[in-house]
């Protein structure tokens, strides 16, 4: 599942900068649309269980909507200055982020393979950050928004891991993705950014982030939270850059320089040795039932 999560999340770069409504816009739309697609089902199905929800729960689901909203509108913004590889590795720094807070606030650990291989996956991540820095202004001040958004994203991821063993994958998507809209409305709202007047292309790019990149990519990373620990699910978004710059070179004809192809290398090195740890059983069969 996580692996599908991957596949669905990297398609997001490569739909982003094929649109040209501002980053802003991109993001409320993507967001919106989940929203309404997860309505009717949250309005029927998992209606008992937002009655059910108090206070600290539904204020923990805004926050992380918030954290994410922030997450989408750096990252988004970050690829208008910098290359897709760039921005999307740099945002997969968030494992750094996600695992020192996860250990104060949850005490997950790493054993020293997991260890080594989240090292090896950051160091691709931060060699091709370190070459990026010196591309220039602009590409400083994308790398520097993306670096944010890595930040913003653990602080979603963390929040996940702590409310999703309360409350099930529909409902917490139902109130993140509502929260994380208003938001984003309020935000465009503020800037003065037409809602309308985007090309038909456009508005089936921004459903096709809705159903592959958020349903198909973040709310089975929101699924996984409840068995898998913060750390892991970050690590495993690292997976994203290795997959976005692929799909840049099919789609978009940008072609990775040394230090890009490199950092991916190291990155499915490290995944390879995170993930195949056969001693760090997180999850019992058991528990897979969410009722």
């Amino acid at each position: 599942m996580l692996c599908i999560a991957v596949i669905g999340v990297s398609f997001s770069a490569i739909l982003i900068r094929s649109t040209t409504a501002p980053s802003n816009i991109i993001a409320m739309y993507r967001m919106m649309i989940t929203f309404l697609l997860f309505l009717p089902a949250s309005l029927t199905k998992g209606r008992k269980e937002i009655k059910e929800i108090c206070g600290k729960q539904l204020l923990l689901c805004c926050f992380s909507g918030i954290f994410l909203a922030l997450h989408f509108i750096t990252w988004m913004t970050s690829l208008k200055y910098t290359t897709v590889a760039s921005s999307t590795i740099l945002v997969g720094l968030q494992p750094i982020f996600t695992a020192v807070i996860g250990y104060f606030l949850y005490k997950e650990k790493l054993s020293k393979k997991g260890f080594l291989g989240m090292l090896l996956t950051i160091s691709g991540s931060s060699m091709i950050g370190f070459f990026s820095f010196h591309a220039g202004e602009g590409h400083f001040y994308g790398n520097i928004l993306a670096l944010l958004g890595g930040l913003f994203g653990a602080l979603y991821i963390i929040i996940g891991r702590g409310i999703r063993k309360k409350i099930s994958t529909l409902i917490y998507g139902f109130i993140v993705y509502g929260t994380c809209t208003v938001l984003l409305v309020i935000i465009n709202l503020m800037l003065k950014l037409p809602f309308v007047g985007y090309t038909h292309k456009d508005y089936i790019l921004f459903l096709a982030m809705a159903v592959l990149c958020t349903i198909g990519g973040h709310t089975i990373f929101n699924w996984s939270l409840k068995y898998i620990e913060a750390n892991k699910v970050s690590i495993t978004m690292l997976g994203e850059p290795v997959g976005a710059t692929i799909l840049a070179v099919l789609f978009l004809k940008e072609i990775p320089s040394f230090w890009q192809v490199l950092s991916g290398i190291l990155i499915l090195i490290g995944l390879y040795i995170f993930m195949g740890i056969g001693e760090d059983k997180t999850v019992s069969l058991t528990t897979y039932n969410e009722g």
